[in-house]
């Protein structure tokens, strides 16, 4: 399962379709006259799972205006890697400059998940209600599966 939530908002700002063809980190112009995904690169490697090299190329980022979207990622990015104490750190930097980025409250809900904490995921699902309370945000409905999973498992 792979749930997308770097952006900010209430939605996700990636697809997988989305991505253009690879580049480097910079926010250069693509060529068609909008600044370039700072995050490409990384989505790329996230979509083939290489989680360490993504987390690698993400360390490399400048994203002015986008701090807590790349602590996000590389939180998510060094959970899948299996360190859960940096993805925790991150994801708390990430909630320090957004405290509704509702992508770094679902990912580290399910860091508490794998932490065996439960009752902290559901107290991140309902900060995600908070923050999506008039249109249901595609991260609620993907922590709240993953605690049910849990708890029925």
């Amino acid at each position: 399962q792979m749930g997308w939530a770097a952006s900010s908002g209430g939605t996700s700002s990636y697809s997988s379709s989305s991505s253009s063809s690879s580049g480097t980190s910079s926010a250069s112009n693509s060529g068609d006259g909008y600044p370039k995904d700072p995050f490409t690169k990384a989505y790329q490697l996230i979509d083939s799972e290489n989680y360490a090299e993504a987390f690698k190329e993400l360390e490399t980022i400048t994203a002015p205006g986008k701090k807590a979207d790349l602590y996000n990622l590389l939180g998510f990015t060094a959970r899948k890697s299996g360190n859960l104490q940096t993805a925790s750190e991150y994801y708390e930097r990430a909630l320090t400059i957004n405290a509704k980025h509702v992508g770094a409250l679902q990912y580290q809900g399910e860091l508490f998940i794998t932490l065996g904490e439960i009752e902290n995921a559901k107290k991140n699902l309902e900060r995600i209600k908070s923050a999506c309370w008039l249109f249901s945000c595609k991260e609620e409905k993907l922590l709240e599966v993953a605690i049910n999973e849990a708890v029925n498992s």
